[in-house]
């Protein structure tokens, strides 16, 4: 889904949660590494709030956002999709 998007030119960003990073260190996925090439911008959460308090690795190039920056970023989207 996050490539067709991406591929009709609409504006599209996967946040990775911890949760979601540390499922990816189990089963990783090669196909994760295309979505930058594919216009997908990946984010992940800054660590140091909540129970983030470690940065946990990004399989991905991602841009690590601050608290404040994922809500604006979430109030901004047009859409949310949670898998």
């Amino acid at each position: 889904m996050l490539l067709t998007g991406a591929a009709f030119g609409q504006a599209t960003t996967l946040w990775l949660t911890p949760p979601a990073l540390a499922t990816l260190k189990l089963c990783p996925n090669d196909t994760l590494m295309q979505l930058a090439d594919f216009g997908v911008r990946c984010v992940t959460e800054k660590p140091g709030r909540g129970e983030n308090t470690n940065a946990t690795p990004c399989p991905v190039s991602a841009d690590p956002l601050g608290h404040d920056e994922l809500l604006s970023l979430r109030s901004q989207c047009d859409q949310i999709l949670v898998f």
